[in-house]
C-alpha cells in the first residue's frame, strides 16, 4: 500500500472521466435504443413505449450529469459559497425512484463550495453501503451558530447515517480514508472514495466511519 498523495493529478483526472462515462453510459445507451425502436416500429403503442423510455432515461442522464457537476466539477454561480438547498434538490433528484431514499435534515444555508462537494460525495458513499436499499439521513451541524447562517467553515460538521439490510462499508473505502491506496489500486468505482478523501484534506475535515448492525454512520468534523 502507498500514500494516496502518490497518485498523480493526471491519473486522478483519467479515473474521474472513466467514472463519469460509467455513470451515464447506461441511460444514454437506453436513449439510443429507444430511437432505434422509433425508426423501425409502426405500432403506435410500441412507439409510445419507446418515447417513455427515451424520456425517462433522458431525465436520468440529466440528473446524473447535474449532480456530478456539483460533486466533481467547478460548480457554477457567483462567489465561493454554494446553497445547501440546491445541493438537496440535486441529490433528491438523483436518487428519486432508487432503492435508497434520502432524508435531508440540513437546514437551508450556504457553505464553501469544496465543503458542499465533500458533503455530496459522502452521500454517494453512504448510499453505496446499502446496495439493497434503505435510507440515508443527511445533516449539517452548526457548532455554536445558534441556527444562524454559518459564516465560518470551521463551525460546521456533517452527520450521515445509512440504514438498510446488510449495510456495510467496503474495506477499500476504509483503506483509502486511513490514508492508503489499496494494493490492487483504484478504478472507476473506488475513485469516488479517494476523491472524497482528497476533498476532506483540502477543507480540513476529518471523516470517521462507524459500522453497526443497523447501518453505517459517517461523521466529518473540522480538525
Amino acid at each position: 500500500m502507498t500514500d494516496p498523495a502518490a497518485m498523480s493529478d493526471l491519473d486522478l483526472a483519467a479515473l474521474m472521466c472513466s467514472k463519469l462515462c460509467h455513470d451515464v453510459i447506461s441511460p444514454v445507451g437506453a436513449i439510443s435504443n429507444g430511437f432505434e425502436v422509433l425508426e423501425d416500429e409502426k405500432d403506435e403503442s410500441m412507439r409510445q413505449m419507446a418515447l417513455d423510455i427515451i424520456r425517462s432515461n433522458a431525465e436520468k442522464a440529466s440528473s446524473r450529469l447535474q449532480f456530478q457537476r456539483l460533486a466533481f466539477g467547478a460548480m457554477g454561480g457567483a462567489g465561493d459559497r454554494f446553497p445547501l438547498e440546491d445541493a438537496r434538490q440535486l441529490t433528491e433528484k438523483l436518487y428519486a425512484g432508487e432503492k435508497a431514499a434520502i432524508k435531508w435534515l440540513a437546514k437551508p444555508d450556504s457553505l464553501p463550495k469544496d465543503q458542499v462537494k465533500l458533503l455530496v460525495n459522502l452521500i454517494v458513499l453512504s448510499v453505496s453501503t446499502i446496495p439493497r436499499g434503505g435510507e440515508v439521513s443527511v445533516d449539517v451541524i452548526r457548532e455554536g451558530a445558534g441556527g444562524a447562517i454559518i459564516s465560518d467553515s470551521k463551525d460546521v460538521s456533517f452527520r450521515l447515517e445509512a440504514t438498510g439490510s446488510h449495510a456495510t462499508l467496503s474495506d477499500t473505502t476504509r483503506t483509502i480514508f486511513d490514508g492508503q491506496i489499496p494494493e490492487e489500486g483504484l478504478d472507476a468505482r473506488s475513485v469516488q472514495a479517494y476523491y472524497a478523501h482528497r476533498l476532506a484534506k483540502l477543507v480540513g475535515m476529518k471523516v470517521v466511519f462507524e459500522s453497526s448492525d443497523d447501518g453505517v454512520r459517517i461523521a466529518a468534523d473540522t480538525n
